[in-house]
């Protein structure tokens, strides 16, 4: 586990981007390794600690 946060049920878009079939929406609300990489990364944001209280796009199977 690299962070905690919020899944958003239901959003289709993360800044106007679609999401694919299978991601959802995230908010970032805790970070646990501020190292890891994101999995699916933006300009902004490559790191999981960069993504404090951001919305992004994560892939359905690293949900819990």
């Amino acid at each position: 586990m690299v962070a905690l946060g919020r899944h958003y049920e239901g959003s289709k878009t993360v800044h106007k981007i679609p999401l694919g079939n299978d991601q959802v929406k995230v908010g970032v609300e805790e970070v646990r390794d501020a190292d890891a990489p994101i999995p699916v990364p933006t300009e902004e944001v490559k790191l999981v600690g960069q993504a404090l209280n951001t919305f992004l796009a994560w892939p359905t199977h690293l949900v819990k």
